[in-house]
């Protein structure tokens, strides 16, 4: 297999659906799928990257929108993962937006997107549907899994799972299990998301949602650090949103909706 190939494989049949941990099934799925490198002979080589929750397959070079992969820095010929060496891997997981199945796709019983009908999904899913590519891809065993946040979340399941199927394990800001903290700030996210939709403005709602998301990312010590109580302007009200903070999370819900 040469240097970044793309595909998507179907990992259900009219017999056999996609069971899920909240007891519902998926009669169609489809996981998007990125590779870079070369498969070695004895199939041994192979790393896993798994993405966070806004990210995508696209994890290094360029595609062809234009778009730099989300690890670009880290992945590639003489890279910390090098390339010439690995074959890499990397899955748009279960419920993910850029190519697998989820709530943007058609429910093949009605004809119309999954929306809010679609299923939950657990990282365990994940896994699952991601263990079905290494299947269709001919490798019996991982050299590495290695991902972060909700990546992290995946490597920790695959060596729960499947330790027979991985070598190494990478996890990079994770844990096995949500804190309240993170579980009140998800909440707020997802009321957001909600109160943007009710109002006829999922954008805001979006936005909104992923600056919550980005303060429960980083730490007060590093917001401090890094921001201060610094302003772009010293002569404008203090209200009127002209603190470092304040553009940086502005910045960042804005980029997530574009």
């Amino acid at each position: 297999m040469s240097d970044r190939q793309q595909g998507t494989f179907v990992i259900t049949s009219r017999n056999s659906p996609f069971a899920l941990d909240s007891g519902s099934a998926l009669s169609h799925v489809e996981i998007a799928y990125e590779t870079y490198g070369t498969l070695n002979e004895a199939r041994d080589n192979a790393i896993l990257v798994c993405h966070a929750l806004t990210g995508s397959a696209h994890v290094s070079g360029v595609d062809a929108e234009g778009n730099h992969g989300w690890w670009d820095a880290l992945v590639g010929p003489g890279r910390a993962i090098d390339t010439r060496r690995y074959f890499v891997i990397c899955t748009n997981i279960l419920g993910g937006c850029y190519g697998s199945t989820g709530p943007t796709s058609i429910d093949p019983s009605t004809g119309v997107a999954y929306g809010d009908s679609f299923s939950t999904v657990t990282i365990r899913d994940m896994v699952r549907a991601q263990r079905a590519v290494i299947a269709e891809l001919g490798i019996e065993r991982l050299h590495t899994v290695i991902g972060g946040s909700m990546g992290g979340m995946q490597v920790l399941e695959w060596a729960a799972m499947y330790p027979d199927v991985v070598e190494r394990i990478i996890p990079i800001a994770t844990c096995a299990a949500h804190s309240p903290w993170c579980i009140g700030l998800n909440a707020i996210a997802r009321e957001a998301l909600e109160l943007g939709r009710a109002a006829g403005d999922e954008a805001a709602g979006l936005r909104l949602a992923r600056k919550v998301a980005m303060i429960s990312y980083r730490s007060d010590v590093e917001f401090n650090d890094r921001f201060g109580r610094d302003r772009l302007h010293d002569d404008v009200d203090p209200v009127d949103g002209t603190f470092d903070v304040e553009r940086y999370l502005e910045r960042h819900g804005e980029k997530l909706v574009e």
